[in-house]
């Protein structure tokens, strides 16, 4: 009987602690996107530790190129704006981390060696190009639903000078350096996970294109 109580009062702990991780996960995504200041640190954060990780300086905020990335957003319309900076788009992702998480997620698909551009890896190159010095993100909650419609919170960041230059991605992308070697930035951050998916969408220099991808649970949010 006592090992009988003992087990049952495990389980319903357990139970309370994941009840309590997941309300705790979506009022962190919930304040990413409704509060400005939240959602500027977590899109910076999460921006310049990637950079950091591959020896690219960390972005200064650009309140001009932010403003326009707001206003892209608030159309809803999963498509590129066709303007003069490096632009990428996330659409329904359930905090704004994990929305930039899935543009550098992309870099375990990136060929460090051979460098270039690749659809499938064109998030990550804009993300952690060395060219770049600025950049401003904007959201809108949208919930759209099948076309071009952008489903849950969607976020636009904008980029200058912008990155996917043809010719120059070896000088511009550089593969993960050692921690002592890394430039001054924000440390890693562990326990993230990424809550289902969303799509995700890039313009560089090069071309125009967006796909839609699902990214997974990870225990850490960057390696």
């Amino acid at each position: 009987m006592h090992i009988l109580t003992t087990l049952v009062a495990t389980l319903l702990c357990s139970s309370y602690n994941v009840r309590l991780a997941v309300a705790q996960q979506e009022e962190q995504a919930s304040t990413e996107y409704t509060k400005d200041d939240e959602f500027k640190d977590a899109v910076m954060n999460v921006s310049n530790t990637y950079r950091k990780q591959h020896n690219a300086t960390a972005l200064a905020w650009n309140g001009s190129l932010a403003e326009g990335a707001a206003e892209w957003s608030e159309r809803c319309v999963f498509e590129h704006s066709g303007g003069p900076t490096g632009e990428n788009l996330s659409s329904g992702y359930r905090n704004a981390s994990a929305s930039i998480i899935a543009w550098g997620h992309e870099r375990v698909d990136y060929d460090f060696k051979k460098g270039g551009f690749s659809k499938e890896t064109g998030h990550f190159t804009q993300l952690v190009w060395k060219a770049t010095t600025s950049f401003g993100c904007g959201r809108t909650e949208c919930n759209g639903e099948g076309g071009k419609e952008a489903p849950g919170w969607f976020v636009v960041c904008n980029y200058y000078p912008p990155g996917n230059v043809i010719g120059a991605f070896t000088e511009n992308v550089q593969g993960q350096v050692p921690e002592e070697e890394q430039p001054e930035g924000p440390r890693v951050s562990a326990g993230w996970c990424l809550w289902g998916g969303g799509e995700v969408g890039w313009k560089g220099s090069s071309e125009v294109v967006w796909v839609a991808v699902f990214v997974s649970c990870l225990g850490l949010w960057v390696m």
